[in-house]
């Protein structure tokens, strides 16, 4: 198998540094590396813009192409690296790129099929030739002198298409297994929009109470890290493990001991109790614990929780209450990590619906859990599938 450098079949562009004191309300959009969402662009997200003087003139060379395919290359961690990337289309023009985004164009389609060497920029061998070539560990953080350096295995292109072809199947199939996902997520929001109507406009009229009196305890995770202890059985959760509806263990480190004995009477976390992430970028998102390794879980500050008093709150209905009411955990901060505070948590008034009406609500999501719960068993087969393929492929 012939290994080629980068520069012999791709030409690349790194996107200029566009001042802030630029930006415009109209005119030709900029590409940011926010808009690169799930393996595509998505301009939808983005107000930016340049003049159409600036854009057609001194930036005229960074006027994106139908089927460029971009890449963030700053401020992006490893394990999100395969989503910061995707294709413009014709319909997104005129854009222009921006900085910390990177563009691609091969030089000889007779050679190289643009969606193989896509596929190749996701493999952990591309992405240990970067961490050879770029410093610090934790984010992306490189430019073209460092791709000039990259290589990669070029096979005959009939092949080429095949594999693309074949992973772009795979791919389709996933994608479409998450849109079920999104689509039975947003069915059970409009659900409880029906049943409860939002805090601002409820469907009839309930009472109102604040969270202080709903709930046995509100705290948040243990303040400052803890002694790693590899086996030790104590998990130390924070907000990175809160997503997809639950607590993710893998990437929670244990903990000594006699430190997670020491702090978990404060935070106590039990089966049925609600986690609301309340710092950084994932705030709002919450889970209710209901795994074997609950009572063995100590949280982080970046982590708040609920006990709800049972007789008054269903915890189901208290976690849609937070996702369909997001003023709930909305903050604004003079800082640049949003902190959603316990006394704010304390203080927030809710509806208080009859308790027969919230088990109604909680016995719908639990049927909708049941249809997640095949889907997510699919959707992990195609994952490891695309895996296995992309070791084939690439070794």
């Amino acid at each position: 198998m012939k290994q080629v450098l980068f520069p012999e079949v791709v030409w690349f562009q790194e996107g200029p540094g566009v001042r802030n004191t630029q930006y415009t309300d109209s005119g030709v959009k900029l590409l940011n590396v926010a808009n690169l969402v799930d393996g595509r662009v998505d301009l939808s997200n983005t107000d930016r813009y340049i003049s159409e003087e600036e854009a057609y003139g001194k930036y005229k060379h960074f006027l994106v192409d139908d089927g460029d395919f971009i890449i963030a290359s700053s401020g992006i961690k490893v394990e999100y690296f395969d989503k910061k990337m995707g294709f413009v289309s014709e319909a997104q023009l005129p854009l222009c790129m921006n900085t910390s985004t990177i563009r691609f164009k091969v030089l000889d389609k007779n050679i190289l099929d643009i969606r193989y060497f896509m596929y190749f920029l996701k493999t952990d061998q591309f992405k240990q030739q970067l961490s050879r070539e770029i410093t610090g560990s934790a984010q992306l953080n490189f430019g073209p002198s460092h791709l000039k350096k990259m290589h990669l295995p070029l096979i005959d292109l009939t092949e080429q298409h095949k594999i693309a072809a074949v992973l772009d199947k795979v791919s389709d199939l996933i994608a479409k297994r998450r849109q079920q996902l999104d689509k039975l997520d947003e069915m059970v929001k409009a659900r409880f929009v029906e049943m409860f109507g939002t805090l601002s406009h409820p469907s009839q009229k309930f009472k109102y109470d604040i969270l202080k009196n709903l709930c046995r305890k509100i705290t948040d995770g243990k303040h400052g890290g803890c002694t790693p202890q590899l086996g030790s059985g104590r998990y130390f959760v924070g907000a990175r493990e809160i997503f997809d509806d639950s607590v993710h263990y893998e990437t929670a480190p244990e903990i000594a001991i006699d430190e997670f004995e020491k702090d978990y009477k404060r935070c106590n976390l039990e089966i049925g109790d609600l986690l609301i992430v309340n710092t950084g970028a994932t705030i709002g998102k919450s889970a209710i614990a209901c795994d074997c390794r609950t009572q063995h879980t100590l949280l982080q500050k970046s982590v708040a929780l609920l006990k709800v008093k049972s007789e008054l709150i269903n915890p189901v209905f208290l976690k849609y209450c937070y996702r369909v009411n997001e003023t709930m955990y909305k903050v604004e901060s003079a800082s640049a990590q949003p902190n959603l505070l316990l006394s704010k948590i304390n203080t927030t008034s809710i509806y208080v619906p009859p308790m027969a009406l919230q088990n109604q609500f909680a016995a719908f999501v639990e049927q909708t859990e049941k249809s997640k719960t095949t889907i997510n068993r699919s959707l992990e087969k195609l994952e490891t599938l695309k895996k296995a393929l992309m070791q084939e492929y690439f070794g």
